[in-house]
């Protein structure tokens, strides 16, 4: 991971994920129960803009709904693998040079 923008990105696309699988509403019915608004749940799940998200928010919806609060964070340790490549990568290339 090479910035917390990543990380949000993740969370918003698991969000969306979650949102449509497990708790099976759409931004507008999440929005009008008042859970969450429709424009900030919008730019969570956005892959364009980087919103971050509270713990407490995350908390709140894994337990209303009764998941398992790691979902949001599912695909991190690729996250971090992938960044973990490119680094060591570009180590051998400060190295060879």
């Amino acid at each position: 991971m090479r910035n917390a923008y990543e990380l949000y990105g993740l969370i918003g696309k698991n969000m969306k994920t979650i949102r449509k699988d497990i708790i099976k509403k759409s931004q507008e019915k999440m929005g009008m129960d008042g859970e969450i608004s429709r424009s900030f749940l919008s730019r969570i799940e956005s892959p364009n803009v980087d919103t971050g998200v509270s713990l407490d928010m995350l908390f709140f919806l894994a337990q209303k709904y009764k998941f398992d609060i790691r979902k949001f964070f599912d695909g991190y340790e690729e996250l971090m693998v992938d960044t973990t490549n490119e680094e060591e990568k570009e180590e051998d290339l400060t190295t060879v040079i």
